[in-house]
């Protein structure tokens, strides 16, 4: 007689308490279904007064519809913290003794803890700038995958433990100061939320920053923590950060503890790891996704997001030409999801209040969106989004630059060029000037940013540069890169270590 499957194909390779508790994994075919949530779909809003449904209005931001654009995001954490959990497995005699060499190393060994066996860890690169939802489907996905963060195990001769306080995921934000101490240090103060316990009393006017990073990584190990979560990662708390380099080192050493490291923010956060081939290999385990504005091509747009989020009303008519709506949707969204849902929202509040036994939305109402105080600034970021898919000059310094428009195809010289230019206003003149000076000036701090690199990756221990890949060659190319630097690079430290 056939023995039943288990619930989780990992246990067929033998039992793990680690992974047990879980819920079953989702299959990638049905991660859509899994994901959507209408917080609207089991009640009977129409039945409710007008005035009454406004209350119910920011709930549509708890919405969530799947679209094609981020199913790997989501499939890819569920591998991460899966395969941590799998290569981590109490059961097996190894790890038991590998855990238990860490549990006793003493907090200022930081040497000890770089000689730790290393293990298989990985990571994911999740970036996208403010509103494209990246924060989001992580959140959503760690709903379904883990229901519980914390998961308590009692005494097990098997496991060799008499009681275990597991938790599966932490989920923090980037230090806004871009210091290694500030992210450390908000590390133990989420573990205490999660776990109960009080480190960060403990170690919060600790500056021995060794001394603190051995503390980190023994504690996510010994509550087997499979994944870190970093969010609110920026161009100036990491990039430029003076300590840039130091959290790749710290990224490693937890990948190295088998912790999966996830980081998510803006991709203008994220340039000083795509020169480094050894981070870019681990991150691409759970892979390396950028979220970008829709454009009225982008399939997923319309045919996943607007078709589902229009099934999210408060109202009972919508009386405007669909294809005006999809154009001033997407014009005042920028192809933001975020964006279009403030949108969405304001839009459905206009004719809701604007009273009378059914609700009707006409044009007047989209209009009435864009001058409401909740949207505003909103729309001036929409704006800009758009100025940033076909322009140089962006004007805000955190919008990356997104996608260039193509000129039609077919198109000759002779005909782009046959009707002059119109003049530009001089309002006009005199903004594209200061965008043009804000350029040069970006040209001049990227310049020095490159130097900087250079200086940092000569300074790592040849331990450090081979963990981080980082070979005489990629120094060398890097120094050609800068003008003016013909100069060889000077030979890298023999011993110590970042500071």
């Amino acid at each position: 007689m056939n023995q039943p499957l288990p619930k989780h194909p990992e246990l067929l390779l033998g039992p793990n308490p680690l992974l047990e508790p879980l819920p079953p994994p989702i299959a990638f075919t049905d991660l859509p279904q899994a994901l959507a949530r209408n917080p609207f779909a089991d009640i009977q809003v129409m039945a409710y007064p007008l005035a009454y449904r406004e209350n119910l209005i920011e709930s549509i931001d708890q919405f969530f519809v799947s679209t094609s654009a981020i199913l790997e995001i989501a499939a890819g954490l569920q591998i991460l913290i899966r395969r941590a959990l799998a290569v981590r497995n109490p059961l097996i005699k190894t790890e038991r003794v590998r855990i238990n060499r860490l549990a006793v190393l003493d907090d200022e060994n930081i040497n000890g803890l770089k000689l730790m066996p290393a293990m298989d860890g990985a990571g994911m690169l999740v970036s996208g700038m403010t509103a494209t939802g990246k924060s989001t489907i992580i959140k959503r996905m760690l709903e379904l995958i883990v229901p519980d963060q914390v998961i308590m195990h009692g005494n097990s001769t098997a496991c060799e433990w008499h009681r275990v306080t597991q938790c599966y995921y932490l989920y923090v934000d980037q230090s806004s100061n871009g210091t290694r101490g500030g992210l450390l240090k908000r590390i133990l103060e989420a573990l205490d939320a999660a776990v109960g316990t009080s480190h960060f009393a403990e170690y919060k006017r600790s500056t021995n920053l060794d001394s603190l990073l051995v503390v980190v990584c023994k504690l996510l190990s010994l509550h087997r923590v499979a994944v870190l979560i970093i969010d609110e990662n920026q161009q100036s708390n990491l990039a430029d950060s003076p300590w840039a380099l130091e959290f790749v080192l710290f990224y490693h050493s937890l990948m190295n503890l088998g912790i999966s490291v996830v980081l998510i923010g803006n991709p203008l956060a994220f340039a000083h790891l795509h020169m480094l081939s050894q981070v870019m290999r681990r991150f691409a385990v759970g892979g390396i996704h950028e979220l970008v504005p829709a454009l009225a091509s982008d399939r997923w747009w319309k045919r996943d997001y607007i078709a589902g989020i229009r099934t999210c009303s408060l109202v009972e008519e919508w009386q405007v030409d669909d294809q005006w709506r999809d154009a001033f949707e997407l014009t005042h969204s920028g192809g933001l999801t975020g964006l279009h849902k403030a949108l969405f929202k304001e839009i459905q509040r206009s004719a809701l209040r604007r009273g009378g036994e059914r609700a009707c939305v006409i044009q007047t109402d989209f209009t009435a969106a864009l001058k409401s105080p909740r949207f505003l600034e909103v729309n001036r970021v929409a704006q800009a989004v758009n100025v940033a898919q076909s322009d140089d000059l962006i004007p805000y310094t955190d919008i990356p630059q997104i996608r260039r428009s193509k000129p039609p195809k077919n198109v000759s010289k002779e005909s782009t060029t046959a009707t002059p230019p119109t003049p530009l206003a001089t309002e006009t003149t005199a903004s594209l000037t200061r965008m043009l000076r804000a350029f040069q000036a970006g040209q001049t701090k990227d310049l020095n940013k490159v130097k900087k690199r250079v200086e940092a990756l000569q300074s790592l221990s040849p331990d450090d540069a081979r963990m981080l890949g980082v070979s005489d060659e990629l120094i060398r190319s890097m120094k050609e890169a800068i003008p003016g630097s013909d100069d060889p690079p000077p030979k890298r430290k023999a011993k110590g270590a970042v500071k």
